[in-house]
């Protein structure tokens, strides 16, 4: 696992999240809940953590088609 770069804070209309930069060029990103969720694992990430928790794949909600 490389080390961390940098952290950054995201915030758009599906919520919140954290990208993480690894210093190999690798990006991590991570949604929350909550703007605190975000903020606190935001800060922790940026301690630089020896392992980073595992990337969930996202399940992207289906839309109806109209036939």
């Amino acid at each position: 696992m490389g080390e961390v770069g940098q952290v950054e804070l995201l915030h758009d209309r599906r919520g919140w999240g954290v990208d993480v930069l690894m210093r190999d060029g690798a990006v991590r990103r991570y949604r929350y809940g909550s703007e605190a969720q975000a903020r606190y694992f935001a800060a922790v990430f940026a301690l630089g953590p020896r392992v980073l928790p595992p990337v969930t794949a996202v399940r992207r909600k289906r839309t109806r088609r109209a036939a």
